[in-house]
């Protein structure tokens, strides 16, 4: 059992929620995805997690889907937006840099926390996980918030993440984790975005 979420030791990825890909995904598994991928957003903004995005060959896959798009504008500093062609995100040189940002103080990989969401689940969610994981950090992924474009290759991803050591979760026990308490202006922002 890895450590409890914390605000102050958890990054949020948001991996490759693009147009082309999105586009490609079964109607109600996108729906749900999108949902919960701008929920986590929004609380990270509310409870100011760190935020990484990526995107996978954009000129190819097109940008970050406009609601997604949307919530981010929303951050006093909008995050960055990394371009990859690497499936696994932890072999590009950008998004290893932000990564290592996020160790300042001396602190190990094991100190943090790594929430990944995103498309697709078996491809670049899976690859990416299975390096963090390699890399010391702990890794959950909520379930509702990443998606492929073929169901079983979904479930399969999650059976495959579960014996690697990620933490399968859910968007809302990410975001309840992260709170720890209810009856702060937290709690009360946080649980307008589950209703």
């Amino acid at each position: 059992m890895g450590p409890v979420l914390t605000p102050e030791r958890t990054t949020l990825v948001v991996m490759d929620v693009q147009e082309r890909i999105v586009a490609a995904m079964p109607d109600e598994a996108r729906s749900e995805a999108v949902d919960n991928i701008i929920r986590l957003v929004q609380g990270a903004r509310i409870l100011g997690l760190q935020l990484m995005v990526t995107e996978q060959y954009p000129t190819g896959l097109g940008r970050t889907i406009e609601p997604v798009a949307h919530a981010l504008e929303e951050f006093a500093e909008r995050p960055e937006v990394i371009s990859k062609v690497e499936f696994d995100a932890c072999q590009n040189t950008a998004f290893a840099a932000a990564l290592e940002a996020s160790l300042s103080g001396g602190k190990e990989p094991g100190d943090r926390s790594i929430v990944v969401c995103g498309t697709e689940t078996h491809v670049c969610v899976y690859q990416t996980a299975r390096a963090l994981l390699s890399r010391g950090y702990d890794v959950h992924i909520p379930y509702d918030a990443a998606c492929s474009r073929r169901q079983d290759n979904h479930r399969i991803a999650q059976s495959m993440l579960e014996r690697i050591g990620a933490t399968i979760t859910c968007t809302e026990t990410v975001l309840f984790e992260l709170l720890s308490e209810a009856g702060t202006e937290e709690f009360k922002q946080i649980s307008k975005l589950v209703r």
